[in-house]
C-alpha cells in the first residue's frame, strides 16, 4: 500500500475544502498522512509521494522540502494559475486513481542551489525551483552587478536586480524581464537582466553545470538575493551570491494531463497568431 503525504497551504480556503474530499478518499487506498506545513521531518524511505493542494507557490514550497528527499510531487491545482500543477483538485478521483494504479511518469526538474557568501561566513543556503533574484528592494536607483561564471568575469550589469533562472522557472519573472522560453527538462541556466541600462545587455543561456556568481554593488538603498519569490535574505557591500544546479532534481509526477506547450497556450495565452474579429 503506497504511503502518500498530503501538503499545501493551510492559509486558502479551497486547500481546505479539497482535503475534506481527498484524504477519507485516498485513506481508502493507501496510507495518508496530511503536514500542510511541513512541519516534520521528512524521510524517503517512508513516503511514496506528495499531492501538494495549492497552487504554483505550494508547489515552489514543496519542492524546497521535499526534493532533497526525492520525494515525488503531484500538484493538484485549486489557485488562480497553476503553471506547475498536474491537474485541478476537482479531478482528483481520476488523476489520484491513475498514480495508485501506476499510470503515469516519473519526470526530472533542475533544482538551483543558491548560497550568500559575507566575509566567509553564509548567510542563506538554500534551494530553488524556479529562481534566484539579485534585486533592488524599494524605489531606489539602479545597481551594478557583476557577472562571473566559473570564476570568469563574463560582464557588468546597470540594471534593477539580474535573474538566474532554471527551465521551469523560465516561464516565471524571468519570461516577464524579456528572458527566453527554456523546455523544461533541459539542463540549462538563464540569466536575465532586469530593466537594463544599455540596449547591449540581452538574456543568456549557459549549460546547467556552470556556477554563476554575482556581486551587486553602487546601489543607494541595500537589495536582497530572492529565492523563488519565497525566501529572502537582504545584502551588504560585497556579499557574494552563487547559483549552481542542486545536487538533487525535483522529481515530478505526470499523468499527460499538463502538457508543456497545452500549457503555454492555455495559461499564457500563447496563441502564435493574431487574432481576428468575427
Amino acid at each position: 500500500m503506497k504511503q502518500i503525504l498530503i501538503v499545501g497551504n493551510k492559509a486558502k480556503e479551497g486547500v481546505h475544502r479539497a482535503l475534506e474530499q481527498i484524504e477519507p478518499w485516498l485513506a481508502e487506498r493507501a496510507q495518508v498522512k496530511v503536514d500542510l506545513e511541513l512541519e516534520s521531518e521528512v524521510r524517503s524511505d517512508e513516503v511514496d509521494l506528495a499531492v501538494v493542494l495549492g497552487g504554483d507557490g505550494s508547489v515552489l514550497r514543496a519542492a524546497r522540502g521535499l526534493a532533497k528527499q526525492g520525494v515525488p510531487l503531484l500538484g493538484l491545482n485549486v489557485s488562480k494559475f497553476g503553471f506547475l500543477t498536474e491537474a485541478t483538485a476537482d479531478d482528483y478521483r481520476a488523476v489520484l486513481g491513475d498514480v495508485l494504479e501506476g499510470r503515469y511518469r516519473l519526470a526530472e526538474r533542475m533544482m538551483l542551489g543558491c548560497r550568500l557568501e559575507r566575509v566567509g561566513e553564509t548567510m542563506l543556503d538554500t534551494v530553488g525551483l524556479n529562481d534566484a533574484v539579485v534585486a533592488r528592494t524599494s524605489l531606489s536607483r539602479i545597481m551594478t552587478i557583476d557577472l562571473h561564471v566559473d570564476g570568469e568575469l563574463v560582464t557588468t550589469y546597470r540594471a534593477d536586480g539580474l535573474i538566474v533562472a532554471t527551465p521551469v522557472g523560465s516561464t516565471a519573472h524571468s519570461l516577464a524581464a524579456g528572458g527566453p522560453i527554456v523546455y523544461p527538462e533541459m539542463d540549462a541556466l538563464v540569466i536575465a537582466p532586469i530593466c537594463p541600462h544599455t540596449l547591449s545587455n540581452r538574456p543568456l543561456v549557459l549549460p546547467g553545470h556552470l556556477t554563476v556568481s554575482l556581486e551587486a554593488r553602487d546601489w543607494a538603498e541595500p537589495p536582497a538575493l530572492t529565492v523563488d519569490g519565497q525566501v529572502t535574505q537582504e545584502m551588504q557591500d560585497g556579499d557574494v551570491v552563487q547559483v549552481q544546479r542542486a545536487e538533487k532534481p525535483l522529481r515530478l509526477i505526470q499523468t499527460g494531463r499538463n502538457a508543456f506547450f497545452a500549457t503555454l497556450r492555455n495559461k499564457l495565452d500563447w496563441r502564435g497568431q493574431p487574432r481576428y474579429a468575427k
